[in-house]
C-alpha cells in the first residue's frame, strides 16, 4: 500500500516524531519530488476550475468575478477595509497593492464601472429588460437552443457598459471585434456551450453575430439610444470611483502598482484585449502638459474644475497618479512606516466617505475619499461636491492633527480643522472629489 501524504508529512518534514519508519535519503528525495508536483499541478487545477470555468458562469456581477476573488463576498464596509489595511500595517507592510495586471479578467477601470451598477439594482433591472427587448430578433437558434443564452447575453451587455469609450456615440469595426473575441472567449471559458477542447462554431458564431447585430444592425440605434444615457451616469460614477481607487492605493499600508496603460482610463477585457499596445507618446505629452501644477506652490483649482469636465481624455486620473506618487516620493517614510489611523466620519452623509491619516513622528498624512456617491448626484448635480452635497458632514482629525494646517495635493489649498477637530467634508470636496492632505510644519 503506498503510503499517504499525511505519511510524507510525518516521514519526511518530521521524522524524529515516527519511531515506526525511517526514511532513508532516496525515499525523502522522492517525497520532495512529488511534494514539487503537487505544488506545481495543485495551483492551475484550481485556477482552472474556479477562476477560469466558475467565475466565467456565474455573473450577477463582473466585477465581483476577479482573479483573486470571491463571488460570494458582496463588498465591504469601511470597518472591514480599515481592518484589512491595519493588518497589513502590522503583518506585511511592504507587500504590492495591485489593482490590474496581465491576467484580470477586466481592467481596474472596466471593473469600477460595474461596481457602480450594485448601487443601482432597480434601474439596472429595468436597462437590462429593456435592452433583452430591444435585441431579442438578433439571438438566433442554434442546436435547438437560442443563442446566446441569458448568462451570455448578460455577459455581454456588463462587458459593453465596461469598455465603451468615453463620449463615443456609436461602436467602430475595433469595439465590435473585441466584444465578439471577449464573448466567444468568455463561453469557451464557462464550457457550458462550446470550449476550447469541443467547441461548437455554430454558437460561437451566434454570439459574433449578435454582437455584430446589436451594435451595426436593423435595431442598434433604437438600442444605443436606450443604451448610452444609462452608460454614460455608468462610466461618470466608475470615473469617480476610478480616482478613490488610485488614492487609496497610494495611500494605503504597502506598496502601489500601476499596470502599464492604467495611467489614463483603461478599459480593457481579458486577455489578449488587456495586451494591447500602449501609447506611451501620448502618456508623455499629457504628463509634460500637467507637470506645471505638480508643483508644492501653485493654486490647481481652476485647471481642475476643467479638467474634470473634459474627464474623458484620463487627464485627470493621471494628474492624481502623477500628485499622490509625487507625495509619496516626498513622504516616503510615512507611507512606508507610518502608523495607520482610521478617521471617523459624522453627518448626513458620515457613510459615503472612507478617510484614514499617515502618521510618522511629526509628519501626518490624511486621505479622504467618497464612496457609494450615486445618492449623492445627478445629471444636473454630476460631482460630490460643495456644502450642498456634503450637508455638514464632516471628518475627526486625530489629536496630533488639530493644530496643523493641512495642505491639499491635488488642488493646493490649505485647510485648518475647527477648534473641535472637525472638517467638513463640503470644504474638502470643494472642488475636486479626492483629497489627500499633507499636515505642514
Amino acid at each position: 500500500m503506498e503510503p499517504s501524504i499525511f505519511d510524507f508529512l510525518r516521514g519526511v518534514l518530521l521524522p524524529a516524531a515516527d519511531g515506526d519508519r525511517d526514511v532513508d535519503d532516496a525515499e525523502r528525495a522522492r517525497w520532495l519530488a512529488f511534494a514539487m508536483k503537487v505544488q506545481q499541478y495543485t495551483g492551475p487545477v484550481q485556477a482552472k476550475g474556479l477562476e477560469d470555468t466558475a467565475f466565467y458562469r456565474y455573473n450577477p456581477l463582473l466585477s465581483l468575478a476577479e482573479v483573486g476573488g470571491d463571488p460570494q463576498r458582496f463588498g465591504r464596509s469601511p470597518e472591514e477595509f480599515h481592518g484589512a489595511n491595519s493588518r497589513r500595517r502590522a503583518r506585511w507592510p511592504h507587500s504590492m497593492l495591485a489593482t490590474t495586471t496581465h491576467d484580470t479578467k477586466r481592467s481596474e477601470d472596466a471593473r469600477l464601472r460595474l461596481d457602480a451598477l450594485s448601487e443601482m439594482p432597480a434601474a439596472w433591472a429595468r436597462e437590462l429588460s429593456s435592452w433583452a427587448r430591444i435585441n431579442a430578433a438578433n439571438r438566433t437558434r442554434t442546436n435547438g437552443d437560442v443563442a446566446p443564452d441569458r448568462q451570455d447575453e448578460l455577459t455581454f451587455y456588463q462587458s459593453l457598459l465596461a469598455v465603451w469609450p468615453p463620449e463615443a456615440e456609436h461602436a467602430d469595426a475595433a469595439l465590435v471585434a473585441r466584444l465578439s473575441d471577449g464573448m466567444v472567449k468568455a463561453a469557451k471559458e464557462a464550457k457550458l456551450h462550446t470550449s476550447w477542447i469541443n467547441d461548437d462554431q455554430a454558437y460561437d458564431e451566434a454570439l459574433r453575430r449578435f454582437v455584430a447585430r446589436t451594435l451595426g444592425g436593423k435595431r442598434t440605434a433604437k438600442f444605443l439610444a436606450a443604451f448610452l444615457p444609462f452608460q454614460r451616469r455608468v462610466a461618470r460614477l466608475g470615473m469617480l470611483g476610478s480616482l478613490a481607487q488610485v488614492v487609496l492605493k497610494v495611500a494605503s499600508p504597502g506598496v502601489p502598482d500601476f499596470y502599464q496603460g492604467s495611467e489614463l482610463w483603461d478599459l480593457s477585457l481579458v486577455d489578449p484585449d488587456n495586451r494591447r499596445p500602449v501609447d506611451f507618446a501620448l502618456r508623455e505629452r499629457l504628463l509634460a502638459e500637467i507637470e506645471p501644477l505638480l508643483s508644492p506652490e501653485r493654486d490647481a483649482r481652476p485647471t481642475l474644475a476643467e479638467w474634470l469636465e473634459r474627464w474623458p481624455d484620463g487627464r485627470v486620473k493621471l494628474y492624481v497618479t502623477a500628485a499622490s506618487l509625487c507625495l509619496r516620493k516626498r513622504a516616503a517614510a510615512v507611507f512606508l512606516d507610518g502608523d495607520y489611523l482610521p478617521l471617523r466620519a459624522v453627518g448626513e452623509h458620515a457613510g459615503h466617505v472612507v478617510a484614514f491619516a499617515r502618521l510618522l513622528g511629526a509628519k501626518g498624512i490624511v486621505t479622504v475619499v467618497p464612496r457609494l456617491v450615486n445618492r449623492l448626484t445627478s445629471d444636473e448635480n454630476p460631482w460630490p461636491l460643495g456644502e450642498r452635497c456634503w450637508m455638514g458632514s464632516s471628518i475627526e482629525l486625530p489629536q496630533e492633527l488639530l493644530q496643523r494646517e493641512l495642505v491639499n495635493v491635488f488642488t493646493g489649498e490649505r485647510l485648518r480643522p475647527s477648534a473641535e477637530g472637525a472638517l467638513p467634508l463640503g470644504t474638502v470636496f470643494g472642488v475636486f472629489p479626492v483629497a489627500m492632505l499633507e499636515a505642514l510644519s
